[in-house]
């Protein structure tokens, strides 16, 4: 009886005793597909990094500035030249005046006006020719046209000039500024200061092409009108050729006609 008794007891404890050993075990789980992508993760982050640490520093070598490494004033231009006006000493009152509208433009062409030969009014002119002298009245209504055409020109060329003029002081102050900013030495500028000092250039710049361009204009005008007169010239050089050819003997006839009949005729007195 005291036997099993005994047995009973060292079971009982013995069962406690793997019953608390097995409450207390942890059991190690392998999962190689989550370990895998561990890995791959861990991998992926470290590629990224060291990208992320190329780009940062391509950023910071392309954001550092000239002048780290040079002088930018060498850039500069230190005797720019500098608009000239020109001025008559002891001069008319026209004179002054068409002066002043090369200097600072003339919208009306006033100015050109007061200085320009006045040409007289050719209605008269034309009442005066009869229907046989259409040809004198075309010749007479293209040198008018001539003159018209080259006081528009001269008035719209003087105008275009003088508002050039007139408008230096504010274009120098302005690429003075830029060239200040431009040869500025400060390193801490970041890029966008940059980017903003090119816009500004590229804004002058078109400035300046469009007041070149304007400047052509009034140039090619002049040409034209000079072309136009040149061409009045030789058309009128030709047409008193082809009148020539085209009754030059019989004119010659009339007057050898003539001459013979007067040397027939003429008697010692």
């Amino acid at each position: 009886m005291r036997l099993r008794l005994r047995r009973a007891v060292v079971m009982a404890a013995l069962l406690g005793t793997l019953t608390a050993g097995a409450a207390n075990a942890q059991v190690a789980v392998f999962d190689p597909l989550n370990i895998i992508q561990r890995q791959f993760l861990n991998a992926w982050r470290s590629t990224i990094g060291v990208v992320l640490t190329q780009q940062l520093g391509r950023i910071r070598q392309m954001a550092e500035r000239l002048s780290a490494v040079t002088s930018l004033v060498k850039y500069v231009a230190p005797d720019a030249p500098l608009w000239r006006t020109r001025r008559i000493d002891d001069a008319l009152a026209a004179s002054d005046a068409f002066m002043d509208a090369l200097n600072a433009g003339d919208a009306t062409g006033a100015h050109f006006a007061g200085a320009a030969r006045r040409r007289a009014t050719a209605g008269p002119a034309f009442a005066a020719f009869g229907a046989e002298s259409e040809a004198a009245a075309r010749a007479l209504r293209s040198a008018l046209a001539t003159i018209d055409i080259a006081d528009s020109a001269i008035i719209a060329g003087m105008d275009q000039a003088g508002r050039i003029r007139g408008n230096r002081r504010s274009e120098r102050a302005a690429l003075d500024a830029l060239q200040q900013d431009v040869s500025d030495a400060d390193l801490e500028q970041s890029a966008s200061a940059v980017l903003d000092k090119v816009s500004a250039a590229s804004v002058i710049r078109a400035r300046q092409q469009e007041t070149r361009m304007q400047l052509l204009g009034a140039v090619t005008e002049q040409l034209l009108v000079d072309a136009k007169r040149e061409r009045d010239t030789e058309a009128a050089a030709m047409n008193m050729q082809l009148g020539r050819l085209e009754r030059g003997r019989a004119v010659a006839n009339s007057l050898l006609a003539g001459s013979a009949d007067a040397f027939r005729a003429w008697r010692q007195p």
